[in-house]
């Protein structure tokens, strides 16, 4: 029952940031369930909220055709590296991947101080292929590939609202292949899952609040509490990954 109740009020802080902030689902709540439980199951709870918010955001989203026809190979090889790293996470020790979704939180937090460069980057079709590889691993592996789109998104200059609906599809496609991962591992608990189903009405609630926050309140408070969260969440984890491979 402990671990029902963190999975329900871990989920519920995550889809109201999400909400107030346009992102933050996984990178908040995969950290912070990585206390409670492994982080095979960590992953395995976010699955099913994740699709949903990104489903609804996705639907919300009017640019998302223009973004699949400029960028269809990042979330179309996504897919394809989730699969790949999900079958590394369940075929190995999870233990050492708790310092990698530290190192991946402080990334993300780095990132977002960088300046965009000088001169636009070109990225040809195969490129966005092996981005698009690159992120679905991190999905698969830590449950989070926020840093490495930060990056794309500065070096390349690409216009924020294709940027907001690409990542979104790739959201998306990352799960599916997360999905297919654990189905073909034999690792796909129902009752894992069935869990997650129950408490989605309260998540999508959750999200709906946060939406409904964001208009009214200034954000850039609550980015700069979330960074500091973040932070503190980050090196917490660090810390006790290196506990325990000590």
């Amino acid at each position: 029952m402990h671990n029902e109740l963190l999975f329900i009020a871990v989920s519920l802080l995550a889809a109201f940031v999400h909400g107030a902030f346009g992102f933050g689902f996984p990178v908040l709540s995969t950290p912070l369930l990585a206390f409670g439980f492994d982080l095979r199951t960590a992953i395995l709870l976010t699955l099913v909220p994740t699709v949903s918010i990104n489903l609804v955001s996705i639907l919300t989203e009017r640019h998302w055709r223009e973004a699949l026809r400029d960028y269809w190979p990042i979330p179309a090889f996504t897919i394809v590296g989730s699969f790949l790293g999900t079958q590394v996470l369940l075929e190995v020790d999870p233990e050492p991947f708790r310092m990698l979704l530290a190192i991946m939180m402080i990334g993300y937090l780095v990132s977002e101080h960088m300046h965009r460069g000088e001169h636009v980057v070109q990225v040809p079709r195969w490129g966005m292929a092996l981005f698009g590889l690159l992120l679905g691993l991190f999905a698969g592996v830590v449950n989070i590939f926020s840093p490495l789109v930060v990056i794309y998104a500065l070096y390349t200059q690409m216009p924020a609202t294709l940027m907001v609906a690409t990542f979104n599809l790739s959201f998306i496609t990352s799960k599916s292949g997360q999905i297919l991962g654990f189905v073909s591992h034999g690792a796909f608990d129902l009752e894992i899952v069935g869990l997650t189903l129950l408490a989605l009405p309260l998540i999508l609630g959750a999200l709906w609040l946060g939406i409904r926050i964001r208009k009214r309140v200034d954000v850039e408070t609550y980015r700069g509490m979330l960074r500091a969260a973040l932070w503190v969440i980050s090196i917490a984890i660090l810390i006790d990954a290196v506990r325990r491979l000590i």
